[in-house]
């Protein structure tokens, strides 16, 4: 009997670790002195459909487009990070290697060895200075690096303490050119945590898209959702995991034709951490 609550009295602290009543302190961003190896997979299907006058619908044809249009896009990318000393003004340097990169047909992106360098901070993400690309054209570079740039952007995420149960969401802006033009929306994604342990918090993701704006000289219209998983480091404060499942609709009326638009897409990003 003693026994048996001597071990009840040791493995009750790690079994309250994982309840309801533990805050998780959620900072997520880059530590120094860090080597962060990710691969991410993205996928989506387009369809897109034209209806109209009899006239258009010839027209499409004769010009060899094909109605609905397909599309189906895979891209594939693997980069380790790597985070040197922090400075006396906050400051740790940032280096990303692409090592390989790939679309659907197995064809390379981003040429391997490609790297960006940067800074980051405790409570910001990196902010990039430079890119490094033997043989690249310029303004491939300048693509690339406006692209991961904008990408640390869409990541930053706000600090919470949060227990389990509790949520947060954020917003931010998308623009998709349709037709010659841009169709605004906003997607608000709402993280819900749902479990802590000693090393992770693990959140369910809930996605919806809604129009922001209408062009004056169409009518347009259109929604989405998305729902997926995220799982946080604690130790390391940071997104090991994460994946996302997302539908969206798009319909653009005009007076001489209409375009409808079914997107769907999934995101997978996975993220080995390790200490220099």
């Amino acid at each position: 009997m003693k026994k048996s609550f001597l071990l009840l009295f040791i493995i009750l602290p790690f079994f309250n670790y994982g309840q309801s009543n533990e805050i998780l302190d959620f900072k997520p961003g880059y530590t120094p002195e860090t080597i962060y190896n990710q691969t991410v997979t993205n996928s989506s299907d387009y369809e897109m459909t034209y209806s109209g006058s009899e006239k258009l619908l010839e027209v499409l044809k004769k010009n060899g487009t094909e109605n609905p249009v397909k599309v189906k896009n895979v891209f594939n990318v693997e980069t380790v990070a790597k985070t040197g000393k922090m400075g006396k003004d906050g400051n740790f340097p940032i280096t990303i290697e692409y090592l390989q990169s790939s679309d659907i047909d197995g064809k390379n992106i981003i040429p391997n060895g490609t790297l960006l360098f940067g800074n980051a901070t405790l409570s910001s993400m990196p902010k990039l200075d430079s890119i490094a690309a033997k043989g690249m054209e310029e303004n491939l570079k300048n693509s690339i690096f406006q692209m991961v740039q904008s990408t640390f952007n869409q990541l930053a995420m706000p600090e919470k303490k949060l227990k389990a149960g509790e949520s947060f969401s954020q917003e931010s802006p998308l623009a998709i050119p349709l037709a010659g033009i841009n169709l605004e929306m906003v997607i608000t994604t709402t993280y819900n945590l749902k479990n802590i342990t000693t090393k992770s918090a693990f959140f369910d993701i809930v996605q919806v898209y809604s129009m922001k704006i209408s062009d004056t000289g169409f009518e347009t219209g259109g929604s989405g959702n998305g729902t997926g998983k995220l799982v946080y480091n604690i130790p390391n404060h940071f997104i090991s995991e994460n994946t996302l499942d997302m539908e969206l609709n798009l319909k653009l009326k005009h007076t001489d034709f209409n375009i409808d638009l079914i997107s769907k897409s999934a995101y997978s990003q996975v993220v080995k951490i390790s200490k220099k």
